[in-house]
C-alpha cells in the first residue's frame, strides 16, 4: 500500500485503506493500544479511531475531499522514530494482506 509523509513525524496519508483496515494494521504494532473507534451514524464502518504508540497519542481520521485517510500525532508535534514504525508496518501489513494478482 502506498503510504505518504507530507509532514514528516506529524502525518501520513494512506489513500487506499479503509480505517478499519488501518486499525487492525497498527494493532500489530506492540505497544500500540486503541483507544477509541468512531463509527459513522449512517452506515455500520468505522469512520475514525485514537491509539496510543509509545504514550504518545495519534487519531486515524478521513479526508472528507477524497476518501483517503490520515494518521496524525494528536499533539502536532514530530514522532519521528513513532511515524516511521507506523509506516513502516502500514506498508508491509497491507501488503501482506493484498490478494496476489
Amino acid at each position: 500500500m502506498k503510504t505518504e509523509q507530507l509532514n514528516p513525524g506529524v502525518s501520513l496519508r494512506t489513500p487506499d485503506a479503509s480505517c478499519k483496515l488501518l486499525c487492525r494494521a497498527v494493532s500489530s504494532i506492540p505497544g500500540v493500544t486503541i483507544t477509541r473507534r468512531n463509527r459513522s451514524m449512517w452506515i455500520l464502518s468505522v469512520r475514525s479511531a485514537e491509539f496510543t504508540f509509545r504514550g504518545l497519542h495519534f487519531t486515524i481520521e478521513p479526508d472528507e475531499w477524497d476518501g483517503a485517510y490520515w494518521i496524525l500525532s494528536k499533539d502536532g508535534q514530530s514522532h519521528e522514530p513513532e511515524m516511521h514504525q507506523i509506516q513502516s508496518t502500514l506498508e508491509a501489513f497491507v501488503g501482506s494482506t493484498a490478494p496476489a494478482a
